[in-house]
């Protein structure tokens, strides 16, 4: 009997602790999903054109008007403009909907910078950090550069450093590198709002170490961190003292500057 009843406390013991172990793990489970789950969803006017292949062209102050088809696969959405030389792959901000960095992505294309704007499962591009390497496999592009906004920029940052030979710049919006690109030879080129209420500037500046010797920094007076995009107010961001149509059209004009260069 006394052994009977050992067994038996033995095997309640066991179960009790699958059961903590059990509810341990669904309220893990239940936070990530509550963190993820919930994402900054792109403004209507930004989806122009990305839910279907179609063309669609924007004019300009003399009457011209660059064409750029923008497609759609499973796994990104390409902005096909006049270029044929160079191609920008950009990976998306924290839970932000990749959609609200479509204007971005076409003043890129119409000044001749084909882009891959890539989605991330869970709207996190950590756990899509490689998918850059899909589209340059299928795609031939003499110059390949990386780019992302905020923790996009750092994984992209991370994908450029495991493929040197290929890319030959990043681009870094409200980000720095998570990888150690110091001794690369690609260029590189970081953006952000004065008014930048996320960014960590002390982490923004240690990283400093990790950026390639061909460097290049700008700051947007007056622009935010979710300036980069149309998806409405972060939080923890500051208020901008520019537009959203301003921001994103300085920073169009200081990559398409810097690419010529």
């Amino acid at each position: 009997m006394e052994n009977n009843s050992a067994e038996m406390r033995k095997k309640a013991g066991v179960k009790k602790v699958l059961i903590i172990l059990l509810a341990v793990f669904l309220l893990l489970a239940a936070a990530f999903f509550a963190y993820c789950l919930p994402y900054y969803h792109a403004d209507p006017d930004a989806r122009q054109g990305s839910g279907n292949a179609a063309y669609v062209e924007k004019g300009t102050a003399d009457g011209s008007g660059g064409e750029v088809k923008i497609s759609d696969a499973d796994d990104w959405i390409f902005y096909d403009g006049p270029g044929k030389s160079q191609a920008m792959v950009f990976y998306p901000g924290a839970k932000v909907d990749e959609n609200a960095y479509g204007p971005l992505m076409y003043r890129l294309a119409e000044d001749g910078t084909d882009c891959f704007l890539v989605r991330m499962p869970l709207h996190l591009a950590i756990f899509g950090k490689s998918r850059a390497g899909e589209i340059i496999e299928e795609y031939k592009y003499e110059k390949w550069i990386m780019a992302g906004h905020s923790l996009g920029g750092s994984m992209a940052a991370s994908f450029a450093a495991s493929d040197q030979e290929q890319i030959s710049g990043i681009v870094f919006l409200a980000s720095y590198p998570a990888a150690d690109l110091s001794k690369s030879p690609m260029r590189a080129l970081s953006i952000y709002g004065s008014c930048d209420g996320v960014l960590n500037r002390e982490n923004y500046a240690d990283a400093g170490k990790k950026m390639p010797r061909d460097f290049t920094e700008h700051v947007i007076e007056g622009g935010n961190h979710a300036g980069f995009a149309y998806y409405g107010p972060q939080r923890g961001d500051s208020k901008a003292s520019i537009s959203k149509e301003e921001q994103i059209i300085e920073t169009a004009d200081i990559i398409e500057d810097w690419l010529e260069d």
